[in-house]
């Protein structure tokens, strides 16, 4: 009898392997799938406009892509606590201005403007993480507010000067860089501080909090996680990564514009969720934002290269969003399913 059982032990594959294929799997597909669609959409940009991987075409979208990631990542961390930022294309725009203020004028100092800038937004994540989290008011009217207050101060600094003033031509020169066949270095900025935020989210104890207190609040206090705390710092650190990117954009630019951010109002949810994010919140994955940034840039930059009107970006940025939310509802719906039998 114990032969047999020692036979039967041995020619079963190891419990540790299933349990490693099982987690292969449970941290792969949520990043994997986001990236087999992107590049699926990069190969038919590719083989409908060639010119698009040229120097000029890679030239023109990937400073534009790497702020697109920068400004998402920091949506990304909102979401995932079931929140959402409709502050990003003030902060993005009132950077831009503060940051051309301070440096375009004689005797300016990009240093000083960078610091400056920074604070814009520091301010304005530590306001809706206080309105937010501490006060419990809705997200959406909250970070809608103070996005609009950024909007009014950057309408008025404009008027008062800014919209006579360009980046310093070193700065435009820093952010307009570009290596290989025409790749941005904002691009690869972008990359960075994506690959950062995945090594700090998996393999740090603040990370792993910060995970847990967006996933499960309540889960996160019994655990002694200071909850309130660290669902309040994502819309700190998110403003922060919107001035970032704010600064990188308005480099790229050129002059500073009333206009600078909106694009980024609908674009970064649209970007999350094509990474497979839930509104509801969430685990985050930076690489997988990474990949719905790249997806929605080349169907905006395929969309330009019709000719069609300017509006129909926004038409499509619309459909691409609800889809998107209709395939994450309908894939949540199938795993709980699924869930649901294996129980029975």
């Amino acid at each position: 009898m114990t032969g047999q059982l020692s036979e039967r032990t041995a020619t079963q594959p190891p419990a540790s392997s299933k349990r490693t294929w099982a987690d292969l799997r449970w941290r792969g597909a949520p990043v994997g799938v986001p990236w087999l669609v992107a590049l699926l959409m990069l190969v038919v940009s590719v083989a409908l406009y060639p010119s698009s991987i040229g120097f000029g075409g890679l030239a023109t979208m990937t400073p534009l892509l790497g702020v697109l990631i920068i400004a998402s990542l920091g949506q990304s961390l909102v979401i995932g606590t079931g929140g959402i930022d409709l502050s990003v294309s003030s902060v993005v725009t009132v950077v831009g201005v503060i940051f051309v203020m301070e440096a375009g004028s004689a005797g300016g100092s990009v240093p000083l403007a960078l610091v400056y800038s920074l604070a814009a937004g520091l301010i304005c994540g530590v306001v809706n993480g206080v309105l937010v989290e501490y006060l419990a008011l809705s997200p959406l009217v909250s970070t809608l507010a103070t996005g609009q207050i950024m909007a009014g101060l950057a309408n008025i600094w404009y008027g008062g000067g800014a919209n006579r003033l360009a980046v310093p031509p070193d700065w435009r020169s820093f952010t307009g860089s570009t290596f290989g066949r025409g790749i941005s270095y904002l691009l690869l900025a972008a990359v960075v501080l994506v690959a950062l935020a995945s090594v700090v989210l998996s393999y740090t104890a603040v990370g792993r909090r910060l995970t847990a207190a967006s996933t499960s609040p309540e889960a996160g206090r019994y655990q002694g996680i200071a909850v309130r705390r660290y669902r309040a710092a994502t819309y700190v650190l998110a403003s922060l990564l919107y001035s970032v990117a704010g600064v990188f954009l308005v480099g790229s630019i050129g002059t500073p514009t009333l206009s600078l951010g909106d694009v980024y109002q609908l674009s970064t949810i649209v970007v999350v969720v094509l990474g497979g994010a839930a509104l509801s919140g969430g685990r985050l994955h930076p690489g997988a934002t990474m990949a719905g940034a790249l997806f929605l840039s080349l169907i905006n930059q395929d969309v330009a290269a019709t000719g069609a009107a300017a509006g129909t970006q926004g038409v499509i940025q619309g459909a691409v969003l609800v889809l998107a939310m209709l395939a994450t509802s309908i894939g949540a719906l199938r795993a709980l399913l699924r869930r649901r039998r294996t129980n029975v």
